[in-house]
């Protein structure tokens, strides 16, 4: 039989039904929705010992994920990843150094067997004018290639 060329009216569903989630997508999406939990999953954030990724390696922890606190070996990443358990560790590192983000890969790898998710947080800033007029000084060159190295290239 051929399909009716009038649309059909319905009822709404009843209430129960309009509250439930919406089915698992399927393909990326269903890749995505799976993220959504990172419960067992081994992550390394870089910046981890303070402010956005202390934040960051403290919510994996508590949501069931193992973590890698990649940090300067000057900040508090090894105080933090005591605080926060077996399932965190510290490898002290400068972001611009290849064979110290090495040492740190190496260590997810010793430590938790693999390496799932980086969060990059490491980033640093400079407080200067870039020209200031009072001084009639233009702000070191150096300085603002370390911001690019650290927050940009580097991560």
């Amino acid at each position: 039989p051929a399909p009716p060329t009038t649309p059909r009216l319905h009822s709404a569903p009843p209430a129960t039904a309009r509250l439930r989630p919406p089915p698992p997508p399927v393909g990326i999406g269903a890749t995505m929705a799976a993220l959504r939990s990172v419960k067992g999953l081994v992550a390394l954030v870089t910046g981890g010992a303070s402010g956005l990724g202390r934040a960051t390696a403290e919510r994996l922890v508590e949501q069931g994920a193992r973590v890698v606190l990649l940090d300067l070996p000057s900040s508090q990443g090894a105080q933090l990843a005591g605080e926060l358990g077996e399932h965190c560790a510290f490898a002290p590192a400068d972001v611009t150094s290849t064979k110290e983000v090495e040492a740190a890969l190496a260590l997810a790898q010793k430590k938790f067997g693999r390496l799932e998710l980086v969060v990059n947080c490491a980033g640093i800033g400079i407080a200067v004018k870039t020209y200031n007029a009072k001084k009639d000084k233009v702000h070191e060159l150096e300085d603002f290639q370390r911001v690019v190295n650290v927050s940009v290239a580097a991560t």
